[in-house]
């Protein structure tokens, strides 16, 4: 079965509209690849919907999460990786992909696209990913 990991920004994009995005959990929902967090995923992700800009009361929010970590296997990456210089914190995107033994990472990020791959991972975007599946 594919592997793959969503950054955080699928994820926050996928919790506030029902675009492309909130497509990709609703095939992992139903089985059609296996989506791959990390708690350090999970953790930034809940940081964000936690903003007051998105208006999500704490019930909400523990829903959206609950509901991610319902359909997802997550990892604890043991390896630390700094293949990302610009934005550091992209690096957890990669590590959990790595230790999940991904085949993709899905994202919108300008600098994890434009890795392209690593160690064998393709890094693309949502469209792309939705016409492989």
């Amino acid at each position: 079965m594919t592997q793959a990991v969503l950054d955080t920004n699928i994820l926050v994009s996928a919790a506030i509209a029902r675009g492309n995005e909130f497509e990709l959990l609703e095939l992992a929902k139903e089985g059609r690849y296996e989506l791959i967090l990390s708690t350090g995923i999970l953790e930034e992700f809940e940081g964000v919907v936690s903003q007051e800009r998105f208006g999500f009361t704490k019930n909400i929010r523990e829903e959206i999460i609950n509901n991610v970590i319902k359909i997802a296997k997550i990892v604890d990456p043991k390896g630390k990786i700094d293949a990302i210089k610009e934005d550091p914190d992209d690096n957890k995107i990669i590590e959990c992909a790595l230790e999940g033994k991904a085949d993709y990472i899905i994202s919108g990020d300008k600098h994890l696209l434009k890795l392209g791959k690593f160690q064998g991972i393709e890094v693309i975007t949502t469209t792309k990913f939705l016409e492989l599946l």
